[in-house]
């Protein structure tokens, strides 16, 4: 990291959180118009969820070493060429062209995702005095809800013209972007350590790999659980529902200071599931038990970004745990939408067996690897 500036640049650090924003849209804008694609893609079938899994791949396997590009070529260079890229894949994708194709693009829209989610947060926080970069840094673990919820009213505006309208605001924030983005930034000496070794690195240690575990069970429901209660709740819920939860992922953050983390992600699963059996069995009530049910699961990755510093401390492990954070985020986003699109075949009932089954997996994962670290914890 490059010394702190002595001005905090909130110009380039609003277009940066806006440019996550965007990034939050490659995911929402197909989730979102999944009824549209089905009758333009009638072909795809079963296949037709994969669409939005199809841009996790990346993620999933280059999560944990993304920072090594960044570290070689710099994240001003990573950016551009992400945000290019990303408005051309867009494009494309907005002329809705035959199914393979479309799924090749998204694909490769992967590829971009990931480097934003790398280089923009890396270029906020050498953006910022040092007394502003944690306020920074909690904004922009804010982007992807924010940026769901902000999807969601393009949508109902739009349709599948969502798909240009991100492409385009994609151009324009980039084009504002570009004088403003400082050189060198992120870029220094590759780590010596390749893929192979990172992942080694990461998943042989228990305290590197237990908030990126705790976390795999969150991602596994969240993307679906907002784009899915707004069919019982209304469409009106569909950009309220990303905000409620990051209320509860805020209030993990202030609890964790007095909360073990995982306790309270054990707690939240439980809390969670719960309000998911009451959300089913009572369907006068849907409105007042989702907000609290989205608030409990909300809550998982502010306990699981808590997690990563408390059991990592040295700024490497550190790192590597938030890479792990990065990569089970992606796989558990790329799980989400077909498992519960099979789900909902038997309609609510299957949906609320399936939340209930991940939340109980999720506590006994964190029981387990949490009872490996406390004895680590200890002998350190």
């Amino acid at each position: 990291m490059t010394d702190s500036p002595a001005r905090t640049n909130w110009l380039l650090v609003t277009l940066l959180y806006l440019m996550g924003l965007l990034a939050a849209g490659h995911f929402a804008k197909v989730a979102l118009t999944l009824g549209a694609l089905g009758a333009r893609y009638p072909e795809a079938g079963g296949a037709l969820p994969l669409a939005v899994s199809m841009t996790s791949v990346a993620g999933v396997i280059f999560g944990a070493t993304a920072g090594i590009v960044v570290a070689r070529f710099g994240a001003r260079r990573v950016l551009i060429v992400a945000v290019v890229g990303g408005v051309a894949l867009g494009a494309a994708e907005a002329l809705l062209p035959p199914f393979g194709l479309f799924m090749a693009l998204r694909l490769a829209e992967g590829f971009a995702h990931l480097a934003i989610v790398v280089a923009a947060p890396t270029l906020m926080a050498a953006s910022c005095t040092q007394a502003h970069r944690g306020a920074v840094m909690g904004l922009w673990g804010t982007f992807f809800g924010i940026g769901f919820a902000l999807m969601s009213v393009l949508e109902m505006a739009f349709g599948t013209g969502l798909y240009w309208a991100h492409a385009g605001l994609l151009a324009v924030v980039g084009a504002a972007l570009v004088p403003l983005l400082p050189r060198a930034v992120g870029r220094g000496p590759v780590a010596a350590e390749g893929w192979l070794a990172r992942h080694v690195a990461i998943y042989t240690s228990a305290r590197r790999f237990a908030p990126a575990l705790m976390f795999f069970w969150h991602a596994m429901m969240f993307m679906s659980l907002i784009t899915f209660l707004p069919g019982f709740l209304g469409a009106w819920s569909a950009p309220l529902l990303p905000l409620v939860a990051l209320v509860g992922t805020f209030g993990a953050g202030a609890a964790t200071r007095r909360v073990p983390p995982e306790r309270l992600a054990l707690l939240a699963f439980a809390i969670g599931a719960a309000l998911m059996v009451l959300f089913f069995l009572l369907p006068g009530l849907r409105l007042a038990i989702a907000v609290p049910m989205l608030l409990a699961f909300g809550a998982v990755p502010g306990a699981a970004f808590a997690a990563a510093p408390l059991l990592n401390p040295a700024p490497a492990d550190t790192a590597r745990a938030n890479g792990a954070i990065a990569q089970f985020g992606n796989i558990g986003t790329a799980l989400t939408i077909p498992l519960f699109t099979l789900a909902l075949g038997a309609g609510l009932g299957g949906m609320t067996a399936l939340v209930v089954t991940l939340s109980l997996a999720g506590m006994v994962a964190v029981w387990v690897i949490f009872a490996r670290v406390s004895p680590l914890a200890e002998a350190g």
